[in-house]
């Protein structure tokens, strides 16, 4: 009896061990590839976007009060530089940050053009109050590129001269992407939401544990990337009609540069040079670096589709098509590998991508 309650014991105390959530997969520690993630990836490209945002509105600022062309390309050129830095925090587009839809209000593209104009000739004024009361697309990052960049510099310049409340409408709108980076990283930071502790001791190893949720953002990220950013406006996604107003960044010519900070950020989240990475969880599993190594080649032959696109992708779509084709082909392979392959050795389950029902 004494053996038979001590087997018990052991037993218990066993099955304990397994479930304990500071190791798993034999001993890989997630809670530490969870908080390397997070201080060294997630957070840091979280305050990057908030500096550029707050750079890119002190230079808007500048510019409505002393409207030069010489203020104007400062202020595009800042504008170009907040887009890329928002694109390397959307492989992380996740957790309540997602659900508060914070991402949308920041980018949602393409913008509403009809509506802004309206906006701005139809009412006496344009203010906090009002701008308040209009949709997030009319006002992000998508609204800002359409004000600054959809004339040449000359023209657009004039036309904020001879408009006051299209220099305010300018002014309000980039004080609100400040105000919405601020808050994508009120929701992470300590001071906070805090939900970067949640995140990191997150118990749940299910659909909506911490893990999967950060393997959903990368591979969103590159759904959202090979699908909407390259395949709808060439034609290559559940319809043939070449669309090049639908490239991210039309007006602005940065829908290349976007691609490339995309699988760039993708990259630094699978691999994180700086410690623990996913290739790591899954060297722990196979003890081999060859699905590793698949992934590090697939998205070299991404940056070597992407240099072949000597021209802006809104005009590669029409006059480049099959290097855009093989493009979006090379983004497949990718995404393929992280929804199969990789998918499988983590025993991940891909929920929904902000491609789904378009």
């Amino acid at each position: 009896m004494k053996k038979t309650a001590l087997a018990l014991i052991l037993l218990t105390l066993i099955i304990l061990g397994c479930n304990s959530n500071d190791d798993s997969n034999d001993g890989f520690n997630v809670k530490t590839l969870l908080t390397d993630l997070t201080e060294q990836q997630i957070m840091p490209s979280i305050d990057l976007f908030v500096a550029s945002s707050i750079n890119f509105e002190a230079t808007v600022n500048d510019y409505v009060n002393t409207p030069t062309t010489a203020n104007l390309e400062l202020a595009k050129s800042q504008w170009q530089v907040t887009a890329i830095a928002y694109e390397k925090t959307y492989v992380h587009h996740i957790g309540s940050a997602r659900d508060q839809f914070i991402h949308t209000s920041i980018y949602n593209w393409p913008t509403v053009e009809g509506a802004i104009e309206f906006f701005i000739s139809d009412n006496d004024t344009i203010d906090e109050s009002f701008m308040a009361t209009i949709s997030a697309q009319a006002k992000s990052l998508a609204a800002l590129e359409y004000l600054l960049f959809s004339e040449d510099g000359t023209t657009t310049n004039t036309t904020f001269i001879d408009s006051e409340k299209r220099r305010n409408y300018l002014r309000l709108a980039a004080a609100y992407l400040t105000s919405r980076a601020e808050k994508l990283q009120d929701v992470w930071s300590a001071t906070g939401e805090d939900y970067a502790t949640t995140f990191i001791n997150s118990d749940d190893s299910g659909i909506q544990g911490s893990f999967n949720q950060y393997y959903n953002g990368m591979h969103n990220a590159l759904d959202v990337t090979k699908t909407t950013k390259v395949g709808k406006p060439a034609g290559l996604e559940n319809s043939q009609v070449i669309n090049s107003e639908l490239t991210q960044a039309y007006y602005s010519e940065t829908s290349k540069a976007l691609v490339q900070a995309s699988i760039e950020s993708v990259e630094t989240a699978y691999f994180n040079p700086n410690g623990l990475g996913v290739d790591d969880y899954v060297f722990s599993i196979t003890n081999t670096t060859d699905l590793n190594d698949a992934i590090q080649n697939k998205i070299d032959d991404i940056y070597i589709a992407l240099n072949a696109i000597t021209i802006p992708l809104n005009e590669a779509v029409e006059q480049n098509h099959d290097l855009v084709e093989d493009l979006h082909s090379k983004l497949e392979d990718l995404r393929i590998l992280f929804a199969v392959d990789v998918r499988s050795i983590l025993s991940i389950v891909i929920t929904t991508t902000d491609t789904d029902g378009d």
